[in-house]
C-alpha cells in the first residue's frame, strides 16, 4: 500500500514526483533510531562508510563531502569557491535549474556568460566545443546540468567532459536528479565537481546533499577569496578527511544515507541505474501509446524523470487546463505526479519520475491508473 502522507484530503498516495520522492519504510526506520553526536565514533564510522561507497557509486578517487543543505547550496558553493572576481565562468543551460545556477553567479557578483539552449533540447558536445573554440576570453570554470529536471533532458557528459578538460577549465556538474539513477564515471569524464541532493534517486527525505570534488578544484579554492563560512570547500574538506563535519548535520539523514548506499552497492551500481532507465522507458512507451509526445529529443532522454509534452494532436489538444485535471485525477487515484515546472512549462508538459526504490510493478500500477486518469480529465 502507498505510504501515508500528510495532506488535507486524507488520501493515501505514492510519489512519482521528481523530488522529493517516495521514501521506503526501511529508510524511515533508520532515521527513527536514537541519535549520537556528530563528534562520536559512531558518527565517524557512518561518515567514512558514505565516503567509501560514494566513490564506488561515482567511479572516482575524488574527495566526498557531505553537506548540511540541499543541492542548491553546493551549486552556490561552486560559484563562491571556484570563480575569482576577475575571472569568467561559462554556463550551459537548457532548463529552469541551469538558469537558476547562472543566476547564482550573478547574484554573487561573478562574471558569467550564459549559453542557453531552447528548453526541451539538450546541450550537444558540438555546441560546447564550438563555444569554447570561438570564445574571446578564457573561462576558468564551466557549469552544466547533467539531468535537467524541468525538461527531462539528459546531457552527454561522457562526451562533454573531455572537451572542457582539454580546454583547461574546471567542470562543475549539477547531477541532482541524475546521481545514482544514472551511471556516472566522474574521473573518466573529467568532472571536477559532481553534486546531488538525497531526496531524488537516493530516496531519502531532504536535508543533506553530497558531492565529489577533485584535487584541482580544491587547489583552485585555496586561491579564491571570500568563499564564505557555511559553504567553504576547504572547511568541509578539512573536517571530512577526519570523517567529521564542521557544523551539526542532520544525523538521521546521514544514518539513512549510509544504509541506502550499502543497499545500492549490494544491488550493483550499474543495475540500480538500469532499474531507473527501465522504469522511465515504461513511462515513455505508455505516453507514446496514449498519443502524447516526449518533451526531450531522442538521444537526450533522462533516465530518471520523464517530461511528457501536452502536444496539440495529443489527448489534451494542448489545453493546459486538462493537464491540471489529469494531475488531480492521478492524485485521486493514489499517485502524485507534477505539472510542468514554473510559468514557462506549466500546462505545456507534465512530469513523472520513478526515482529511488519504487519497483517496476509499482510503476506499471501507476501507469494503469494514468490511463484511467486521462479519461477522467477528458470528462
Amino acid at each position: 500500500m502507498p505510504n501515508k502522507h500528510l495532506n488535507p484530503e486524507g488520501i493515501d498516495y505514492k510519489l512519482f514526483t521528481p523530488g522529493p520522492v517516495e521514501v521506503p519504510e526501511w529508510i524511515l526506520n533508520e532515521m527513527g533510531k536514537a541519535n549520537d553526536t556528530h563528534r562520536s565514533l559512531a558518527y565517524r564510522e557512518m561518515h567514512q562508510s558514505i565516503r567509501t561507497n560514494m566513490q564506488k557509486l561515482l567511479s572516482t578517487k575524488n574527495e566526498i563531502l557531505i553537506w548540511a543543505n540541499s543541492g542548491s547550496g553546493i551549486m552556490e558553493a561552486c560559484v563562491r569557491n571556484l570563480v575569482k572576481d576577475d575571472e569568467y565562468a561559462l554556463f550551459f543551460t537548457c532548463g529552469a535549474f541551469g538558469d537558476r545556477w547562472a543566476s547564482m553567479a550573478k547574484s554573487n557578483g561573478k562574471k558569467a556568460d550564459v549559453i542557453k539552449v531552447e528548453w526541451g533540447l539538450g546541450v550537444s558536445p558540438e555546441l560546447v566545443k564550438e563555444t569554447l573554440d570561438k570564445a574571446d576570453k578564457k573561462y576558468s570554470v564551466v557549469f552544466i546540468t547533467f539531468n535537467e529536471t524541468s525538461t527531462g533532458v539528459l546531457n552527454p557528459l561522457d562526451k562533454i567532459g573531455p572537451i572542457v578538460r582539454d580546454y583547461g577549465a574546471l567542470l562543475c556538474v549539477d547531477t541532482v536528479s541524475g546521481m545514482a539513477g544514472t551511471l556516472i564515471k566522474m574521473d573518466d569524464w573529467g568532472i571536477d565537481v559532481a553534486l546531488a541532493s538525497v531526496q531524488k534517486c537516493f530516496a531519502l527525505p531532504p536535508g543533506i546533499a553530497v558531492s565529489a570534488i577533485s584535487d584541482r578544484a580544491f587547489e583552485k579554492a585555496k586561491t579564491v577569496e571570500n568563499r564564505g563560512f557555511y559553504l567553504d570547500f576547504l572547511s568541509l574538506q578539512k573536517k571530512g578527511k577526519n570523517d567529521e563535519h564542521p557544523i551539526t548535520p542532520p544525523i538521521p539523514q546521514i544514518r539513512a544515507l549510509k544504509v541506502d548506499l550499502e543497499h545500492i552497492i549490494e544491488r550493483g551500481v550499474e543495475q540500480y541505474a538500469k532499474d531507473h532507465s527501465e522504469r522511465t522507458q515504461l513511462i515513455r512507451d505508455w505516453a507514446v501509446k496514449e498519443g502524447f509526445e516526449i518533451y526531450s529529443p531522442e538521444g537526450y532522454h533522462s533516465q530518471t524523470v520523464v517530461a511528457i509534452k501536452n502536444n496539440e494532436n495529443g489527448p489534451f489538444k494542448g489545453d493546459p487546463a486538462l493537464v491540471a485535471k489529469f494531475v488531480d485525477a492521478m492524485f485521486e487515484r493514489g499517485f502524485k505526479i507534477v505539472n510542468g515546472y514554473g510559468k514557462q512549462l506549466k500546462g505545456r508538459n507534465f512530469r513523472i519520475a520513478p526515482m529511488g526504490w519504487v519497483t517496476t510493478e509499482e510503476t506499471q500500477q501507476m501507469l494503469d491508473a494514468a490511463t484511467l486518469a486521462v479519461q477522467d480529465a477528458l470528462k
